[in-house]
Formats: C-alpha cells, structure tokens, sequence
C-alpha cells in the first residue's frame, strides 16, 4: 500500500541552497521538495534543458529558481555557480551535492581513464563544491553541506569497484568537513540510499545485465530487489525529504553522519 503524500513543512523558507545534478534523478526531485520547503534554488547541471521547466515548477510554490550550465570536475566552473548564486541571491546556505556517475566494470578490465572520471565527477566533483560552497559559508558561521553517497558508500559490492570506492570515499570527506567546520555553524552529512527509482538504477541493472550475459532484465532487477529486506524500491521523495530536514534548522545538530537510506540492505 502506497503512502499518502507529504505535506511539506516550509522549514526552508527564505533560504537559498544550490543543488548539483538538478536536472534529472534524485537532484531534481530534491530541488522540487526544496521549493516546496520554501527555499529559493540555484540549479547545477551539465544540461540546461530542464532549468526553465523546474522554475516554473519553483515558481508554483511561490519561490526561485535559477541555475547555470557547470561541470562539477572543473574548478572555475564550480566556483562560477558559487559566484552566480550568491550575487543572485546574496548568500548560500545549502549545497546539495546529487551530481554523480555510475559504472558497472569488472576490476581487472578497468581502464584508468574510467577510473578517475568516476572519481572526478563522484568524489572531486563534491570535494571542489564544498570548499566554494564554504568559502562562502564560513564568513557567515552558518551552513548545510548534504552529500549524495549511496548504500555503496557503505558497503561493497560485485562491479562496484569504482563507484563504491567514490562513494565512501564521500563518505569520508563528509565526515572530515562536519569536524573542520563544526564550530563554524556548518553542518555536513552524506545520504546513502540504495535501490532508488530513477533512471540511474535503471542503467545500474542494464549494465549488470550486461556484464553478466544476462537477457532478462526485469528478472534480475527483480533479483536485485532480494537485497533488501523490505523488498522495494525506494522512492526519490524518500531522499529528497530527508534532505530537506538535514537542511532545516531542526538538523543543528546532526552532522558528520552517513544516514543509510536503503530498506536495510546495510544495517
């Protein structure tokens, strides 16, 4: 049975966050509930086609929304959003860092160039938006830092090599920022979900599929599923709505944590 909508609580009103990968899978929808919350957005992606569609979405919650074209890997880009959005907007007070890649390989056929474009884009891709993010942040003494990892972030798995070692990699840098800048007002948590409904997990099982010389798709997604014990997928609204409280001043607290989010397939 499907649970009945949620009732967003305008905890962010009036403040403003920036969201990489905004344009597709959990950003967009987590760029959605934040609009919902009240907040005003600035919109990362390497796309530009969705930003006027989620404005107009923005604007029918009576808040903002603007955005800018940027490759996360590259510094004078990311620092370009940074610069953007705080000229617009006067301030930043989140980052959500949802930019991120996946790559189904066998270890021993990863090629080097595969390698670090998935850290690139996973892990250096976060690292360079916090420290443009902070640099802003901390004049301020106030911040939320909320970085997208994954249940792979917390545990291994067949093929995962390179997206895993990303993710905790996240992980970790979470963990370090949430103890630099603790006294700075600045909270930082990573989100790891599992299996969640987007077209991300959808090349997830092709890939495996793939991999595995395994035709029927549906079946091993079905498989997959096995994983947890709750036996379903989780929703993007699930993510995104733990987003929005880590962003809330209810979260003052809550930092340095990994929060999986994942039917416990890691407990």
């Amino acid at each position: 049975m499907g649970s009945a909508p949620v009732q967003p609580l305008r905890r962010l009103e009036g403040r403003v966050a920036v969201i990489t990968g905004a344009n597709q899978g959990m950003g967009r929808v987590i760029a959605e509930r934040f609009a919902a919350e009240g907040a005003r957005l600035f919109l990362a992606d390497l796309r530009e086609d969705q930003f006027a569609a989620i404005a107009e979405v923005v604007s029918g919650h009576g808040s903002e929304a603007a955005g800018l074209r940027a490759d996360v890997t590259r510094p004078a880009e990311v620092e370009a959003v940074m610069a953007a959005a705080e000229q617009h907007f006067g301030r930043i007070d989140v980052l959500v860092n949802a930019a991120g890649i996946f790559q189904a390989r066998r270890f021993l056929d990863y090629d080097l160039e595969d390698w670090n474009r998935v850290l690139a884009v996973n892990l250096t891709g976060t690292m360079l938006c916090c420290q443009a993010a902070l640099r802003r942040m901390v004049p301020r003494k106030s911040g939320r830092l909320i970085n997208l990892s994954s249940a792979a972030g917390r545990a291994g798995g067949r093929f995962r090599a390179g997206y895993s070692a990303s993710k905790h990699a996240v992980v970790g840098l979470t963990r370090c920022l949430a103890l630099e800048f603790a006294q700075e007002g600045i909270t930082a948590n990573a989100i790891c979900p599992g299996m969640v409904e987007t077209e991300m997990f959808a090349s997830v099982v092709r890939q495996d599929a793939e991999l595995l010389g395994e035709r029927d798709v549906e079946g091993l997604h079905a498989h997959l599923l096995t994983r947890s014990p709750q036996r379903r997928m989780i929703r993007p609204e699930e993510v995104a709505g733990l987003a929005a409280y880590l962003a809330s001043p209810e979260a003052g607290s809550f930092t340095g944590q990994a929060v999986g989010l994942d039917g416990g397939m890691v407990m």
